[in-house]
């Protein structure tokens, strides 16, 4: 089986273990995670590459992952160069566009299944319970083994580490005691790639717009 990429990743590890729903993460995360996880997918193929200033296309031809190509096309369309920081802006508004050919792919693969209920008999309600938990299981153990230990993660792992920080999905993932005990260490590993950064960024000012947003709403006594 070829290697799951950021982008299924991402998707596969936001869905609870046992029920198939989606984790609950703060406002707009798990969109700009998979924006970050899009961009690191291209960047990994050697598509675009990133600097603090600007995201830059370095080859526009199509990768032949249909996940991934309909982005590339969009960042080469442009006709100005933008930062990361932009362009996770734009593809987290592609969130469904993103997010349901991946959870394909994954049922494909024979990781996931589609379940749908009904909820007194009107209310859809669509989970993807695991089929196979081996990627899931394999990817936390090896994570888990990296933030607990001293090595420095392959830039893979990086990566992923990352991403997964910057969208707030280790606080699901690596949520035990140990873990708490090496939040120093999560945080100095997340800061090690820049399209990981901006997600977190991303997400915090997301956050912090939001709670400001529900604050004015409340009426002053």
């Amino acid at each position: 089986m070829n290697q799951l990429t950021f982008t299924e990743e991402i998707v596969l590890l936001a869905l609870d273990d046992q029920t198939g729903a989606q984790l609950h993460l703060p406002v707009t995360a798990l969109s700009y995670g998979l924006a970050g996880a899009v961009l690191a997918d291209l960047a990994v193929a050697g598509k675009i590459d990133t600097d603090p200033e600007r995201l830059t296309v370095l080859d526009p031809s199509p990768t032949g992952d249909p996940l991934l190509d309909p982005w590339l096309e969009l960042i080469t369309a442009g006709t100005t160069t933008h930062s990361v920081a932009y362009w996770l802006s734009v593809l987290s508004d592609q969130r469904k566009e993103i997010e349901q050919p991946a959870l394909d792919r994954l049922m494909a693969r024979g990781i996931l299944r589609r379940e749908d209920k009904k909820i007194l008999w009107v209310i859809g309600l669509r989970r993807y319970p695991t089929v196979d938990g081996h990627e899931r299981t394999e990817v936390r153990t090896r994570l888990g083994e990296l933030i607990l230990g001293e090595d420095l993660p392959d830039p893979r792992d990086a990566i992923l580490i990352s991403l997964l920080h910057g969208c707030r999905l280790t606080d699901h993932i690596f949520d035990g005691p140990e873990f708490a005990a090496r939040e120093q260490r999560l945080a100095t590993l997340a800061k090690m790639d820049l399209v990981g950064r901006e997600v977190g960024t991303a997400t915090t000012e997301a956050i912090i717009a939001l709670s400001a947003a529900m604050n004015a709403s409340v009426p002053h006594m």
